[in-house]
């Protein structure tokens, strides 16, 4: 999974490696579901242009 930011700041997580396009970043298949709206607050040190940052989802008991 990765996590990216689109030109307008809106964060995302995609279940594989988007690609940059002019305005925001794309999941290669562009099928909803590949993909997920974070809140943008979330992990401010990804920017418009930082590469896409590999993330990895942890379930925890409790």
């Amino acid at each position: 999974m990765f996590l990216a930011r689109d030109k307008n700041n809106d964060l995302y997580l995609f279940d594989k490696l988007p690609i940059k396009g002019s305005e925001c970043w794309w999941a290669e298949t562009g099928v909803d579901g590949t993909y997920l709206r974070l809140d943008k607050t979330l992990y401010p040190e990804i920017t418009w242009e930082s590469d896409p940052v590999e993330a990895e989802l942890v379930v925890s008991k409790g």
